[in-house]
């Protein structure tokens, strides 16, 4: 989606998208108009002027946007002044490009913005392969991995968390780290691992588990981080 109230710079961006064989969903020269737009079609990215018709600049609307949808945009703009750049930043945007631009400026900003959020395709867990099962007792019984909240270390054994019980089972979170780690597990700390399905939040370096506080571990901070999509 396009948001830019000059007809003219607005259609030359579009023609240039659409030789780069993407869709141009919308024009748009206003924070409503683009907003309608986004609750009606399906949008990867959108590129946005900072000045733009109505109450509310392009930044303005950068941020509405990412309270309505995890769409990734980028500014462009005849502005790089030292204020707007510093709101600019704050938005978090996936690029800014200067005005006046080349088509080769557009490519490489889009191309980046959405190489950032691409997502590689992540093998499903295959339930009928993977067959979990813990000892309880004096029985074997199955453990569904994806109910499991996370994992904790106790010397040479590992204790799996759900929501209504625990289970101590004879391995190394390090073993089982090598079991789960495909199936949407990953360590955090060299005490825990954790079903990233069950997080709640993360603050500062603290993960909230179904409401239990979990520690991040320095080691572990980046491959933890570098394992979700934050927009």
């Amino acid at each position: 989606m396009i948001v830019e109230d000059q007809p003219i710079i607005a259609d030359d961006i579009a023609i240039y998208l659409e030789q780069m064989g993407h869709e141009v969903v919308g024009i748009c020269d206003s924070a409503d108009q683009a907003l309608a737009v986004l609750d009606q079609k399906e949008v990867s990215l959108v590129l946005l002027d900072i000045k733009i018709k109505g109450d509310k600049d392009g930044i303005q609307l950068a941020q509405l946007i990412r309270q309505k949808r995890a769409v990734p945009f980028i500014f462009i703009s005849s502005l790089y002044d030292k204020t707007t750049i510093t709101r600019a930043k704050n938005a978090s945007p996936s690029g800014y490009i200067v005005k006046p631009f080349k088509d080769e400026d557009i490519q490489v900003a889009v191309d980046m913005a959405l190489a950032k959020v691409q997502i590689e395709p992540v093998s499903k867990p295959n339930t009928e392969q993977l067959n979990l099962f813990v000892r309880n007792n004096n029985a074997i019984v199955p453990l569904d991995f994806n109910q499991v909240i996370y994992v904790e270390a106790s010397d040479n054994y590992s204790i799996f968390y759900t929501e209504e019980d625990k289970y101590v089972v004879s391995q190394t979170l390090k073993n089982v780290e090598d079991i789960l780690g495909d199936q949407g597990y990953c360590r955090i700390h060299k005490t825990f691992l954790v079903n990233l399905r069950k997080i709640d939040r993360i603050e500062h370096s603290v993960v909230f588990v179904n409401g239990s506080p979990l520690p991040i571990g320095k080691v572990y901070r980046k491959p933890f981080m570098d394992r979700l999509t934050v927009f």
